[in-house]
C-alpha cells in the first residue's frame, strides 16, 4: 500500500522531532544506524527505470520479490530466443513491467516509505540500547 507524500512527510516529522528530543550520545547512536540502512531514492529510481529484472527490489531488501522479477526477466530472455516467436517472451516482459508500473510511479514514496521505517527502527534501536544499559 502507497501512502500520500503528505502522510510520509507527517510520519517524517514526528520521528525528526523524536530524535531532537534524544541525548547528544543517543542521537550519535541513532545517526550511526540511520547512515546504514537508508537508501537514496536515486538509485531506487534508477534501478527501477532501467531494468525490469528487479533489482530496485534487491535494494530495499525484497529478496523474494526480486527472486521473482529476475527469474521472469531471465525467463522471458529465453523465452525470447528459444521459441521461434519471440512473442511469448516480450509477453513475459509486458507482464513484468504492467505489475511494476505503480512502483514505478510511485518511487519516491516507496523509498520514503522505507525511510521512514527505518529511521523508527533505528530510533526504537537506540531506545532499547539506552533501555539495557540502565
Amino acid at each position: 500500500m502507497f501512502l500520500s507524500r503528505k502522510t510520509l512527510v507527517a510520519q517524517e516529522e514526528v520521528i525528526r522531532l523524536k530524535v531532537r528530543q534524544l541525548s547528544p550520545e543517543q542521537r550519535k547512536n541513532y545517526h550511526k544506524h540511520e547512515l546504514e540502512y537508508l537508501k537514496d531514492p536515486d538509485t531506487y529510481a534508477v534501478l527501477n527505470w532501467c531494468f525490469i529484472a528487479g533489482f530496485h527490489h534487491f535494494y530495499l531488501g525484497k529478496l523474494v520479490r526480486g527472486t521473482v522479477n529476475l527469474s521472469l526477466f531471465i525467463l522471458g530472455l529465453i523465452l525470447l530466443f528459444t521459441i521461434e516467436s519471440p512473442w511469448f517472451g516480450l509477453s513475459v516482459y509486458a507482464l513484468v513491467f504492467l505489475l511494476e508500473l505503480p512502483q514505478l510511479l510511485n518511487a519516491q514514496n516507496i523509498i520514503h516509505q522505507h525511510n521512514n521505517q527505518v529511521m523508527q527502527s533505528c530510533l526504537t534501536k537506540v531506545f532499547d540500547i539506552h533501555d539495557n544499559r540502565s
